[in-house]
């Protein structure tokens, strides 16, 4: 089974993207894959969204949606958990694909199952010393978290991690028996190995929002787990953990000249391979695709 997956593309609304949404739609087809998968952070804005996830479609495939943190920045006309638990989920039914956290996808024996997750700061560098109020403000020192301004649960980070893993766990308990291997896609890190810590602030007290320890623990307890595919931080990266491989494929907020489009989004569409026994990657590029190139205005 082929696998493309991708995250954080971070589209522009008024069309202001369409070249990349374009170059993605027409890489992922070269692949023809089985599975493509988006591991959140498309827009904010549902008319986004669903404009995106329509041109990104893929006819001779299924379509794998997860939203992100993004995404879910409430509204005028939605909250938060409204767009996570309903809105979205439409949308992506609108527009030819399927909202993981809603409904798992399963495939011969191989099953996809998605969260959002969350963060409870358990990815955080104890050494800062940085008080727990500064995490929960997400502000230290003047850098601020952006959710603190656009998302509007009405829970902490620690009860939003939890209703997240509840619902990945009753996901997990309730597959087919049939199932015999499961790959979990999360916009949120579920491995501390997944991490990017540079020794330098505000980097590393945004770690702290990466993800959590106890999704990675839920999803190491059932051996069926093989392969998670998530996005969230902007540096692409690769490791294995008890058996299970762990990739994240973002994109993230830069736009490369006209003429570089091509290499840009080959750089960004990963290719995995599920085999009989094992994962390979067959086409992947890690770190930050984005160094050198400048952000759009």
């Amino acid at each position: 089974m082929k696998i493309a997956a991708v995250s954080d593309i971070h589209v522009r609304p008024h069309g202001k993207d369409k070249q990349l949404v374009e170059g993605i739609r027409h890489r992922v087809e070269e692949a023809d894959p089985d599975a493509f998968v988006i591991a959140g952070d498309i827009s904010d804005r549902l008319d986004a969204l669903g404009e995106s996830l329509a041109s990104l479609r893929i006819d001779d495939c299924i379509n794998l949606f997860v939203a992100g943190n993004h995404d879910v920045w409430f509204s005028e006309k939605a909250t938060s958990l409204e767009k996570y638990s309903k809105k979205i989920g439409r949308v992506c039914r609108e527009a030819g694909w399927m909202h993981l956290p809603d409904e798992p996808y399963i495939h011969d024996s191989v099953a996809f199952i998605g969260t959002l997750g969350w963060s409870d700061y358990s990815f955080r560098v104890e050494q800062l010393d940085i008080p727990m109020e500064a995490y929960r403000q997400k502000e230290y020192n003047g850098a601020v978290w952006r959710d603190y301004y656009n998302i509007d649960w009405t829970m902490n980070d620690q009860e939003v991690t939890q209703l997240m893993n509840r619902k990945l766990k009753y996901d997990l308990e309730n597959l087919p028996d049939d199932v015999g291997r499961i790959v979990c896609v999360s916009h949120h890190l579920p491995f501390e190995d997944l991490v990017v810590y540079k020794n330098r602030l505000p980097w590393d007290f945004f770690s702290a929002y990466m993800g959590a320890k106890s999704t990675g623990e839920l999803l190491l307890n059932d051996k069926r787990v093989f392969l998670t595919i998530s996005g969230h931080s902007h540096v692409r990266s690769a490791t294995k953990t008890n058996g299970i491989t762990a990739v994240t494929a973002p994109i993230g907020y830069c736009r490369p000249p006209t003429d570089k489009y091509d290499t840009f989004v080959d750089q960004a569409v990963a290719e995995i391979e599920i085999q009989s026994t094992d994962v390979a990657l067959t086409h992947f590029v890690k770190g930050n695709i984005c160094k050198g190139i400048p952000y759009p205005d």
